[in-house]
């Protein structure tokens, strides 16, 4: 398992077929990071000392680099720049990686929702068409920003984000304070023994039955060429600045690359980098990379500060490393989601190419398209266990009530308070012994409620056995909020035992399968903490 007491960077290569090896870099010797365009080129000399650097560059670190859009540098939540030395890196077989990372069982995200209106969108595309008309740009790539609600630890949403979107240059970022998780399926530059190879995307078209008839169409839409011709040229130009005298190549055009919910475009410009030279001075030359600006650049990266009036941060900036003799490899931080520690919620951006024939509803949907790698496809219910007593009602409704009410938040579900007591008072009407009752809540607010016998009754004999608890991480969705995810109680159940008391991996009891413990303590009843890895949902109903 990875270690995420310290900082590390894990940089990994998830496709199903041709994948190379990940690199795991643990335990930093030192952290450096720059908030301020000179404290950024202090860092790019840094990369050049020696040693083995893993870290990112936000979009911003663009505007820092560039004298022409310096006044632009708003300063996002993360550092313009980040990145740590280590002595060394752990290379891990394509076939491991899942091994390192914790169950993607016990996490879950939800479908990204756009911050902006497709009204705004289009108005934000209108304001673009307008400058290209009037020949400022060719193209500008337009993005938007989207949230998805999630819960787990961020290592077991980046277990099922990459086997769900098969990314060749992904990995993980921990700053200690941040979370980036990529998936990003487009190299940005790789440099190896003096040789400079870029491989920018432009032009998509969505998945669909057929997909070979998709990618000839996309082959060959003028439209798709055009833009991606763009930005080869752009490319072009910046490695020129760095590049030795003839050495600039285009050896591939036009190719077509499947993912699980697109195909794109991606064509291959290479060069040798000049004597003297290094990664700074590439960074310095190239960044960002055009594919997610337009053309020209600078003037595009001028549209974008004054109609997307906001900071990217890690979104279209780059993750990558530098090694000791000078070798590195970034991707553009496309399709990579950014989680600050302990929240639910995580951003990330969508966006594309606008050109003057680009058509609004194609764009937006082309943005929702890119984000569709995200959502869980698991379905599930939140659901809340209780007591009913014919003379007193149900036991703790409003604390039940209250409990579903902030999973449906965290989770994005809908959740009317009001109607769910109205319905469970119709449901317990009739109800004439003490009863077992179950609220399922699914995430488009519609409910489903059963009644039955309690569990054990009062009096009945009954066995306890003792079993290792199923789920370790205190941040296991399943733990974290009560749903219908619940076959691993069963499974981990002793066969024969009327009730299977779980222990945690230092031998303290935690919780039962459908129990609560409870340890009397000067007359208050204390129960183990959540730390323990304990069920968030078994709290306070010890008959749940």
């Amino acid at each position: 398992m990875i270690d995420t007491s310290q900082p590390f960077v894990l940089l990994d290569d998830a496709r199903s077929a041709g994948a190379a090896p990940s690199r795991l870099y643990e335990h930093p010797l030192e952290v450096i990071e720059a908030r301020t365009p000179d404290e950024l080129h202090a860092l790019l000399d840094r990369l050049a000392d020696g040693g083995n650097w893993a870290g990112f560059l936000g979009y911003e670190a663009g505007h820092a680099l560039e004298p022409r859009v310096q006044d632009h540098c708003t300063q996002p939540e993360l550092p313009l720049a980040w990145f740590a030395r280590f002595g060394s890196w752990r290379e891990i077989a394509p076939g491991d990686v899942a091994h390192c990372l914790p169950d993607p069982e016990g996490a879950w995200i939800g479908t990204p929702v756009p911050a902006v209106t497709p009204q705004d969108y289009a108005a934000s595309l209108a304001q673009v068409q307008a400058l290209i008309e009037a020949g400022d740009i060719y193209q500008a790539n337009l993005t938007i920003e989207a949230h998805a609600a999630c819960a787990g630890h961020p290592l077991a949403i980046y277990a099922g984000l990459r086997r769900r979107a098969l990314a060749g240059y992904g990995g993980v970022v921990w700053t200690g304070q941040d979370w980036l998780l990529s998936c990003s399926p487009e190299l940005f530059f790789a440099l190896q023994a003096g040789r400079i190879t870029t491989k920018p995307m432009k032009g998509t078209a969505l998945r669909d039955a057929d997909d070979a008839a998709a990618i000839a169409a996309l082959r060959s839409d003028p439209k798709q060429r055009a833009e991606n011709l763009m930005i080869v040229d752009l490319l072009r130009n910046d490695l020129s600045r760095v590049a030795a005298p003839g050495t600039v190549e285009v050896p591939h055009l036009f190719t077509v690359e499947t993912y699980p919910t697109i195909h794109t475009m991606t064509s291959t410009v290479t060069a040798r980098l000049a004597d003297g030279l290094d990664t700074g001075d590439v960074l310095r030359a190239i960044f960002p990379c055009g594919s997610i600006t337009g053309a020209p650049k600078i003037r595009a990266m001028e549209v974008i500060h004054a109609v997307e009036q906001r900071a990217r941060g890690i979104y279209t900036g780059s993750i990558g490393r530098v090694d000791a003799n000078g070798d590195a490899a970034f991707n553009v931080a496309i399709r990579t989601l950014h989680l600050q520690a302990e929240t639910s919620k995580a951003a990330l951006g969508l966006g594309g190419g606008i050109v003057a024939d680009s058509q609004r509803a194609d764009e937006w949907r082309e943005c929702l398209a890119k984000g569709r790698f995200v959502a869980d496809p698991r379905c599930f219910d939140l659901i809340e266990t209780m007591r009913f007593e014919p003379d007193e009602g149900i036991m703790l409704l409003e604390r039940h009530l209250e409990r579903m009410k902030a999973s449906a938040q965290a989770l994005g579900f809908s959740f009317d308070r009001h109607a769910a007591r109205n319905e469970l008072q119709a449901a317990t009407f009739l109800l004439d012994a003490p009863s077992r009752v179950r609220l399922m809540l699914a995430a488009s607010g519609q409910f489903a409620i059963q009644t039955g016998p309690l569990p054990v009754q009062p009096g009945t004999p009954t066995s306890v056995a003792l079993a290792p608890h199923p789920l370790a991480d205190p941040l296991d969705i399943r733990l974290r909020h009560k749903t219908s995810l619940r076959n691993f109680w069963t499974a981990a159940r002793v066969e024969g035992a009327t009730e299977t008391l779980f222990v945690d991996r230092h031998g303290y009891l935690t919780e039962g399968s459908f129990t609560t413990l409870f340890v009397e303590r000067d007359g208050l009843l204390l129960t183990p903490p959540l730390s323990r890895g304990v069920s968030f949902g078994r709290k306070f109903s010890a008959n749940s």
